[in-house]
């Protein structure tokens, strides 16, 4: 079915949040209240990627900041008023909205560093709870069934955390982060925080295989940290909400997932990560089971003859469990009918080709089951090898009064294995957006 989604509604929200949106600055000398100028052990605030996660040191970040008594706030984000149309018999168009917004307020406190992250969105009202097309993306419910071809939207909320940084001494520093909503210590940096991507606003399709855990509706992470290294664990709740995405969904809500993850910031031009986690129940659609989740990602950040490179090589892998505990006089008695290992992988990049202009592309290559393309019967457990390229380009036209307008545009092409083309009428499905992104 084709859809236009809502345009007028669309192009007044990125408007009324444009006030939110940011200059370039460079948060490695950002102040953050009364003295406290970096995190602890020195350690430069451009740091700090989605929720707990490391980013370069050198990592770009556009940001608009100020500073009220010993609190300093700090505003970004990311809105684009787009159409976009996915081709083909799975395919759809779409004019509508992809964003995110966030408030990060910091505060000097008992020798460390107080802050609190809130992140929101406004897709699931513009969009609609199907959110937008996205050939070949899975993950997510709608009415129902699986949500496919398509990217869910984000949260109404998508973050509500508050994170406690102290020196333990002149060489270790913790951490504490409690988030009603927000991520753990599982995954990259996620998309959207990764300047790697930054001219590209679509989800990759490997999305729900690496950093979908992002919005989860409870989570505490305990971290300790040298100047070049981190660790840390989560406990959390990785029940994934419902279609209706205004609201904190708790149903059933249990802090009986985890993950670890270490951090390796060798200088300040790269961060190498690798994690793993346990998921329990996180999918709404099947009988409570568990879910193992690895992998690991390698991020850049240079200036090269006066142009700034990012980039991301993501490796992830989900095991599922397939099956149910037996209730009945045997505790120890299991109905485990089967598991299955899905892989994926991504590597994204953004080059700086002027100060106005950014090109971002991304090669992947996905696993994906019957069960996740939408498949209502025959083997639902058989995998299928996918693979997409994108490439997108900004270019910003209009700055004034601190705000810049940039234009972009993004192609996409994808390539299924044979056995799909009865499903796609093609082996190479096509997707194009061109879109209006408020700095």
């Amino acid at each position: 079915m084709k859809t236009i989604a809502r345009p007028a509604f669309a192009l007044v929200c990125a408007l009324t949040i444009s006030g939110q949106v940011r200059a370039q600055h460079d948060m490695s000398h950002m102040s953050m209240g009364a003295g406290a100028t970096t995190l602890p052990l020195g350690i430069p605030l451009s740091r700090v990627g989605s929720a707990t996660s490391w980013l370069p040191d050198s990592s770009p970040m556009r940001a608009h900041h100020l500073t009220v008594g010993d609190w300093s706030l700090m505003l970004h984000g990311a809105p684009n008023v787009q159409y976009d149309h996915q081709s083909g018999f799975r395919g759809d168009r779409q004019l509508g909205l992809i964003d995110w917004e966030m408030l990060m307020a910091a505060h000097p406190l008992a020798g460390g560093l107080f802050r609190v992250n809130a992140m929101t969105s406004l897709e699931a009202l513009v969009n609609g709870r199907q959110g937008y097309p996205e050939l070949l993306q899975t993950g997510g419910v709608y009415r129902g069934a699986r949500l496919v071809n398509y990217q869910h939207p984000h949260n109404l909320v998508m973050e509500a955390a508050a994170i406690y940084d102290h020196s333990l001494t002149n060489a270790l520093s913790s951490e504490i982060y409690v988030a009603a909503v927000g991520e753990p210590a599982l995954g990259p940096v996620a998309y959207m925080h990764r300047p790697s991507g930054d001219a590209d606003p679509f989800a990759p399709i490997g999305h729900h295989w690496q950093d979908a855990s992002h919005e989860s509706f409870g989570v505490v992470t305990v971290g300790l940290n040298t100047h070049a290294v981190k660790l840390e664990g989560s406990a959390f709740n990785a029940r994934e909400g419902d279609e209706y995405y205004y609201n904190l969904d708790y149903r059933g809500a249990r802090l009986d997932s985890y993950s670890t993850r270490l951090t390796v910031s060798p200088n300040g031009n790269v961060a190498v990560s690798g994690w793993a986690g346990y998921l329990m129940a996180h999918d709404r659609l099947e009988t409570p089971i568990g879910m193992q989740r690895y992998g690991a990602s390698v991020l850049t950040s240079n200036t090269i003859g006066g142009h700034s490179l990012s980039t991301s090589v993501i490796w992830g892998v989900d095991i599922h469990h397939h099956g149910s505990r037996e209730h009945n006089h045997d505790p120890n008695a299991m109905n485990l009918k089967f598991y299955h290992e899905m892989t994926s992988g991504l590597v994204e990049a953004t080059f700086g080709l002027t100060k106005k202009t950014e090109i971002t592309g991304r090669l992947e290559q996905v696993l994906k089951s019957g069960d996740d393309l939408g498949f209502l019967a025959d083997n639902l457990t058989e995998l299928f090898t996918i693979q997409a390229a994108s490439l997108a380009v900004t270019h910003d036209v209009v700055s004034a009064g601190g705000f810049t307008f940039a234009l972009g545009a993004r192609g996409a092409v994808d390539r299924v294995p044979e056995t799909l083309r009865l499903t796609y009428h093609t082996t190479h499905p096509t997707g194009y957006s061109i879109f209006l992104k408020l700095r």
